[in-house]
């Protein structure tokens, strides 16, 4: 991937997740894996469905920015906080998180 779609692929996220993050979402990343856009939603444990959904309408609206002929795949983990995260190559959104 160009730098170009790269920057393309993150201001899109930015831009999809505006007024779109739950409380219960710590992370959430991206990547390119050919023509697949990989997103991956990191909740703790206080998520509900409404808040997945709320990420997947994220994820339609980062592939419709892609005038050419890229797919989504996204996942939705749950991980608690006391628990370390792994994120994709982009990391788009982090929750600050208190460190005990």
């Amino acid at each position: 991937m160009s730098n170009s779609e790269l920057s393309n692929l993150r201001l899109s996220a930015l831009r999809a997740l505006l007024g779109a993050i739950p409380t219960s979402l710590r992370a959430y990343s991206v990547e390119f894996s050919g023509q697949v856009i990989r997103a991956r939603s990191v909740f703790d444990e206080t998520w509900i469905d409404e808040h997945k959904e709320l990420l997947s309408v994220v994820g339609t609206e980062i592939v419709s920015d892609f005038h050419t002929a890229f797919t989504i795949e996204e996942e939705f983990l749950s991980v608690p906080k006391s628990e370390p995260m792994e994120n994709l190559a982009h990391l788009i959104y982090l929750r600050h998180e208190a460190r005990a």
